[in-house]
């Protein structure tokens, strides 16, 4: 092994002593000075040991946070404090492997919250209207407030009524109709559940899909290849800084 790709290793230990990022195995908030990242966008890949947002698209091995943290441009100077950080010291790798997912199914929770639908003025305030609360069984949880969308049977994505909280179950998460992907249509991919529900609003033969936050790119393109998806797409994320950015990143993983 390189002296580069061993001192590379360290990035795990690293990030959990100078970042205090401990869980590698979910999105953290991105390391870039110049991103205010509001929703965790980045994460850790042990391919090539870089953490990577794929919102503003910035990408650091250990030798670019160490010249960030430490004010050093030179590369050579990078290396020596890395050795100097890490001089007789080992530290144990913590390898990036993805738990196994535990499924837990949420059917009798969206019956309750179907049942509520109508305590709630949201959606008619957002003018979603009832044929697609029906067609995607959306419903309300009174107790806390949230628009539950239903995902997958073990997925759900919520939404506060009553402030700007957003909530991705636990267990297995996906992206929103994603079984539109497997015939080769004109297909629509947002940021949020609530901007393809808009556009269905507008043209009910829209066919739209949502990704739930620009996090969820790598899901999307995987997706895409494992469908086979032959198809149009148009990215229709936000038209602030971030989503623009988000949606060049996409449009270029898309087009390789």
């Amino acid at each position: 092994m390189s002296k580069l790709l061993e001192y590379k290793k360290y990035l795990p230990d690293y990030l959990e002593k100078y970042h205090g990022i401990t869980n590698l195995n979910k999105p953290f908030r991105c390391l870039n000075p110049d991103h205010p990242d509001n929703h965790p966008s980045m994460s850790f890949t042990d391919k090539y040991y870089i953490c990577k947002c794929f919102s503003c698209r910035a990408r650091y091995d250990i030798f670019d946070l160490v010249g960030m943290d430490f004010g050093i441009t030179n590369f050579k100077d990078k290396i020596k404090k890395v050795e100097e950080l890490y001089k007789g010291y080992v530290p144990e790798y913590k390898e990036y492997k993805p738990k196994e997912q535990i499924k837990i199914d949420y059917t009798n929770y969206y019956n309750k919250c179907k049942k509520d639908i109508d305590k709630s003025t949201y959606l008619e305030e957002r003018e979603i209207n009832e044929f697609l609360k029906e067609k995607y069984y959306i419903g309300y949880d009174k107790k806390r407030k949230l628009i539950v969308f239903p995902i997958t049977k073990y997925c759900y994505f919520a939404r506060s009524t009553v402030n700007d909280f957003k909530l991705k179950s636990g267990g297995v998460s996906d992206i929103w109709n994603k079984e539109l992907l497997d015939n080769n249509d004109l297909i629509y991919v947002t940021e949020s559940i609530i901007d393809s529900l808009s556009l269905e609003t507008i043209d009910p033969n829209i066919k739209t899909i949502s990704i739930n936050g620009v996090t969820n790119i790598n899901t999307l393109i995987y997706t895409i290849k494992e469908k086979e998806f032959n198809g149009n797409i148009v990215i229709a994320f936000d038209n602030d800084r971030w989503g623009i950015e988000a949606a060049k990143a996409l449009k270029e993983e898309l087009t390789k």
